[in-house]
């Protein structure tokens, strides 16, 4: 679903991005919204988790 572009302006933005959102339909826009703060919260609570254990995460050799 995402496309990685170089079309960004002068501040940054990324006209690609917001073309492909001005594409989809207001339940696609929420639909998609949902999955990123579904997401944003796994990986919130995966963290705190990590961190509540003592765990520290594992070095590859």
């Amino acid at each position: 679903m995402v496309k990685e572009t170089k079309t960004k302006d002068q501040l940054g933005v990324d006209k690609g991005l917001v073309a492909m959102f001005l594409r989809m339909s207001p339940e696609e826009r929420l639909q998609a919204n949902d999955n990123a703060v579904r997401t944003i919260l796994e990986l919130r609570n995966a963290y705190q988790q990590r961190k509540t254990n003592g765990r520290r995460p594992k070095r590859s050799t």
